[in-house]
Parts: C-alpha cells; sequence; structure tokens
C-alpha cells in the first residue's frame, strides 16, 4: 500500500515569551533534533538559516504551535512573510499525544507538538498572519472589551456602595471619576475603529454590507470584523457551535439525557452581544417578533426562542458574507410568493 507523507520535516514549537523551544522531526528516520532561539526577529532569522542547515526546506516542512496570543504573534508574521507552513492548533491538542501527566517542560511540549503534527498532518490547518489592519482591529476590539468589563465591574460597585456600613463617600468619588474616564477611552477607541474600517477598502466593503443586516450595530459589526475579516467563507454550523448557540444531542448508549440543547459556552462578549442583538430585532423586525409571539404560544421558554433568534442571525450574516450582498428586507415575501 503506498502511503503518502505530507510533510518530510516537522517542527514542533514551544512558544515562551523569550524562547522558542523546537524540535525537527524526520518523519522518514524518525529521527528528531531539539533546538532553541530567542523569540525575536534575529531567533527567527537563526531558525531559519538552521532548518536550512537540516535540509528542511520549505517545500518539505510543516512547523507548528500552540495558540499563545502575544507570544507567537511575531513567529507568524514571520513565518507568513517568507513562506513558511504554519499550523496554530489549540493548546488542548497536546492531551490527543501525551500519556505523561505530570511531565512539563519547553522542550518535551516540542516534541510533543512534532508528534501531533505527525500523527494529524492532514488535519492541520494553514495558518497565516492577520493583515496589519485586521490585526490592529483585533487590538483595539481586545481593548475596548478589557475596559467595558472594568466600567461594568464598577458600575457594580457603586450600586452595592449603599449596602455597607463603612463610609463609602470617598471610594464612590474614585469609582465615578474612573467610570467618567473609562467612558471617555472607550468613546476615543470606538473612534479609532470606526476610522479604521472606513480607511481599509476591505474592512470598510465588508462594514456597508453588515450594516444593513436586523441587529448589527456599531458594536457587533466590528466585533464581527475582527473575528473573520480575512476569511471568505462562513460556515453557519460551524460558527453557532464555536459560540455555543448550536443545539448538540447528549447521549450514551440506550441512555439520551433530554432534547438536544446548546452548550452555553463560547466568547462571553460575542455570546452578550448576540444575545442583545435577538432580543433588539425581537422587538423590531416583524418577521422575528412573529417566530417570537408564535413560539412562546406554543409554549417554548424565552432563552429557547431567543437561542433560536440567534442561530437564524447568524445563518443571515452568514449568507451576507459568503455572498458579499446587502439585507434585502423583502426576501422572505419574494421566497413565499415564489413558493405560492
Amino acid at each position: 500500500m503506498k502511503i503518502t507523507l505530507f510533510c518530510r520535516f516537522i517542527v514542533g514549537i514551544d512558544i515562551s515569551k523569550q524562547w522558542l523551544d523546537l524540535y525537527l522531526l524526520d518523519c522518514k528516520t524518525r529521527n528528531g533534533t531539539p533546538y532553541r532561539v530567542p523569540n525575536t526577529k534575529e531567533g527567527f532569522c537563526q531558525l531559519g538559516r538552521w532548518l536550512e542547515t537540516q535540509q528542511a526546506s520549505k517545500a518539505r516542512t510543516r512547523l507548528i504551535s500552540e495558540h499563545t496570543g502575544r507570544y507567537g504573534e511575531h513567529l507568524l508574521r514571520w513565518t507568513t512573510q517568507h513562506g513558511w507552513s504554519h499550523a496554530v492548533v489549540k493548546t488542548t491538542a497536546l492531551k490527543k499525544v501525551s500519556g505523561e501527566h505530570h511531565r512539563k517542560t519547553d522542550k518535551f511540549d516540542a516534541r510533543q507538538l512534532a508528534e501531533y503534527g505527525d500523527r494529524f498532518s492532514d488535519r492541520l490547518p494553514q495558518t497565516e498572519a492577520p493583515k496589519p489592519a485586521v490585526g490592529q482591529l483585533k487590538r483595539l476590539q481586545a481593548e475596548r472589551r478589557g475596559m467595558v468589563d472594568q466600567r461594568a465591574s464598577l458600575k457594580q460597585k457603586l450600586t452595592e456602595a449603599d449596602l455597607h456600613d463603612a463610609d463609602m463617600g470617598r471610594l464612590t468619588d474614585m469609582w465615578r471619576q474612573q467610570v467618567k474616564l473609562l467612558s471617555e477611552h472607550i468613546t476615543e477607541l470606538e473612534e479609532r475603529i470606526r476610522r479604521l474600517i472606513d480607511t481599509d477598502p476591505a474592512l470598510s466593503q465588508r462594514h456597508q454590507t453588515l450594516r444593513t443586516a436586523p441587529g448589527m450595530g456599531p458594536v457587533l459589526i466590528s466585533l464581527w470584523l475582527s473575528l473573520f475579516a480575512g476569511t471568505s467563507e462562513l460556515n453557519p454550523r460551524k460558527v453557532s457551535s464555536r459560540f455555543g448557540f448550536a443545539p448538540h444531542p447528549y447521549q450514551s448508549g440506550s441512555s439520551v439525557r433530554g432534547s438536544m440543547h446548546s452548550s452555553g459556552f463560547g466568547n462571553a462578549e460575542v455570546r452578550r452581544v448576540l444575545h442583545q442583538a435577538a432580543l433588539s430585532v425581537k422587538t423590531h423586525c416583524p418577521h422575528y417578533r412573529d417566530y417570537y409571539n408564535r413560539k412562546k404560544a406554543e409554549g417554548k421558554p424565552h432563552l429557547l426562542v431567543i437561542n433560536n433568534i440567534i442561530n437564524k442571525l447568524i445563518r443571515l450574516y452568514c449568507a451576507m458574507w459568503n455572498r458579499r450582498e446587502q439585507y434585502d428586507p423583502n426576501y422572505i415575501q419574494k421566497k413565499f410568493k415564489q413558493s405560492a
């Protein structure tokens, strides 16, 4: 039986703030070579030269690392610019290959990543660094999210200040000042996000399309763009599942525990904003309002119907994204006329 090797070499990379621990696995000879370079531009160049000395060309080599946030951004940008095939996987990937639960070193993790890349080479994603505008949008969106959470926490403290027996006068003044300052900074960030979208042709075009959709406000648009800008096709089922809205069965053998339900897990900000979008269209859009009232009359719980509306919105947003078409408010009526 003929076996096709996708790559001759797999390089596992464990990323830390200061170092990159590498493990070069030769899939043909099964030999491995560890190496370490600094997590700097000079270290990336050193990595490229070392791979050349190991006869690991770009056409025969696959790099694999875990998603480590900021520590891996510069490496991903370097591999994208220099044409290296690079896969960034979830931090839970090593659980599929690691049999030693008590061992944890950077060198060991690099070797395990190489082993994971060898076993699942046909499933590895091709990861590329986002364009500068998209990267800047992600950064601004993350900062805004952090400030919004801080402001909400301070507002909660203000509502509970009267419940304390101690003198809270000075503290409440400090909290109000912080809330005011955070509100000013959030407004400034939102203005920077708006200017960034307007000045980038690709983001601006996507923005013009999404803004016509029901439930799509400024916050949801910028969040959606920060998540999916650079992606040409979106699968609504995967998007719903990613953010915990898709219903899944729960059964084992003959045991079935209840009906299908969504997990409720996922990006908290996405879930919160989409929930608000569903409440908005339920109130202001006749089609979704009629659907909500009909399901409530059937005895469906409020949150279940809202979750269904969120899935409807996700399917709509993904369809608009994939077709690059603006929302047509008469689309549903046209479909009914065609089927009649």
